[in-house]
């Protein structure tokens, strides 16, 4: 490759500014490279993409007696909740209760989750492909509560994982 006297007059302090003459060329030789140079990596992200770890508080509506705390319990609790609910315990089970009750509602005492629902989006997905589910459709979310916590009373409410 050749490199104009120009490009190397520009490099030097002591060379007068000014154009080269054109019939003036200095040859050198660069080595050519015959492979892909490696990319070059990105900068990392701001925030390192993985699991975080934190608490997670869970307000929880008791009807139980005694109150339990434990860390089994509290695993219980969590995987029991789904989103836009509430979480209620009775007589140490946990059940779900929508946070806004559009209708239609449904209750389930057997499926992936258990507790009245808003919607059939929200219930749908909870009862399809489990064996024997067990819901229905309601007018109230009282109503709906009072069935599941029957339920729970004669050991029939049963959330499948």
């Amino acid at each position: 490759m050749a490199i104009s006297v120009v490009l190397l007059a520009r490099s030097d302090p002591d060379t007068p500014k000014g154009p080269a003459p054109a019939a003036s060329t200095t040859n050198i030789s660069v080595p050519v490279p015959t492979t892909k140079a490696p990319s070059v990596p990105s900068a990392a992200p701001d925030v390192a993409p993985g699991w975080v770890y934190g608490s997670v508080t869970l307000l929880a509506d008791s009807d139980d007696e005694k109150d339990s705390t434990d860390d089994e319990d509290a695993s219980n609790a969590a995987s029991s909740l789904v989103d836009a609910s509430h979480i209620h315990r009775y007589r140490g089970k946990y059940f779900n209760v929508p946070i806004n009750d559009k209708v239609p509602l449904y209750y389930i005492t057997r499926g992936r989750y258990i507790g009245v629902f808003s919607g059939w989006d929200a219930t749908g997905p909870k009862v399809l492909g489990v064996s024997h589910a067990i819901f229905h459709k309601l007018n109230t979310v009282e109503q709906g509560i009072m069935i599941v916590k029957h339920a729970i009373e004669r050991g029939k409410a049963v959330q499948i994982v």
